[in-house]
Order: C-alpha cells, then sequence, then structure tokens
C-alpha cells in the first residue's frame, strides 16, 4: 500500500475525537388512551457519535425507502445497555438538524471495527 493511502485511511476512522454529536435515541411507548392511536417518545439512550452524510450504499438504501434526506451516525456499540430497533426515533443534538426527528432505517455493525454500530437514518421535518 502506497504512504499516503495508509494515512488517508487511518484518517477515516472513527475515534473519541470524531464522535462530538450528542444523540438520542427515543421509543414511542405503549398508549394506555382509549383510542390508543400512539404514545409519547420516551427517552432510551444518549450518546456521542459521528454524524456524516450518507455514503453511495446507503443512499441507495435510502431511496429504496423513499425517503427525502437522509444522515449515517456510528455509535460505541452499547452490547446489553441498549439495543437500536429500526422503530426506534433518533434526535441529533446539533443546530444544522434543529427540528428533524429522525427514523431508523437501516442498523449494521462496523466490521472494520467491531465496536461501533453504523445507523442509517432517514429524515422528516416536525414543521411539516
Amino acid at each position: 500500500m502506497i504512504k499516503s493511502q495508509k494515512a488517508l485511511q487511518s484518517s477515516n476512522r472513527t475515534n473519541n475525537g470524531t464522535m462530538r454529536t450528542l444523540v438520542t435515541f427515543k421509543r414511542v411507548e405503549l398508549d394506555t388512551s382509549f383510542d390508543g392511536r400512539g404514545g409519547e417518545l420516551v427517552e432510551q439512550f444518549k450518546t456521542y457519535a459521528d454524524v456524516y452524510s450518507p455514503s453511495n450504499k446507503d443512499l441507495n438504501i435510502l431511496g429504496n425507502q423513499n425517503v427525502k434526506n437522509g444522515a449515517t451516525i456510528k455509535i460505541r456499540d452499547p452490547l446489553t445497555t441498549y439495543q437500536p430497533k429500526n422503530d426506534d426515533k433518533v434526535i441529533i443534538d446539533d443546530p444544522r438538524y434543529a427540528g428533524q426527528i429522525w427514523g431508523i432505517i437501516d442498523i449494521q455493525p462496523d466490521f472494520h471495527d467491531r465496536m461501533f454500530l453504523k445507523i442509517i437514518l432517514g429524515g422528516t421535518n416536525l414543521n411539516e
């Protein structure tokens, strides 16, 4: 491998320095009301994540789900503390993503470094 490729490859790695954005995972609790149309979002887990634009592979997954906007996050694998599910919602604590609740489209273990989970998010705007 060429020295410049090796330097580029190591700079793409996720580490504590790149995980700077706080993300909150929420789950809809059961609704006990008469109509039962859905409950409130309850916080399940908070952590720091590496947030970035989706890759071409991620965009293919998002395109199949008819999602208008997307993001990809990488978090440390919480193991038994919390396991994200596809019906969970994610709030990214960043001014650029203010007013958006993200749905989990796909959850993938990171095969390069098994300590991380890669999660593909599809967004909706709260103001619409």
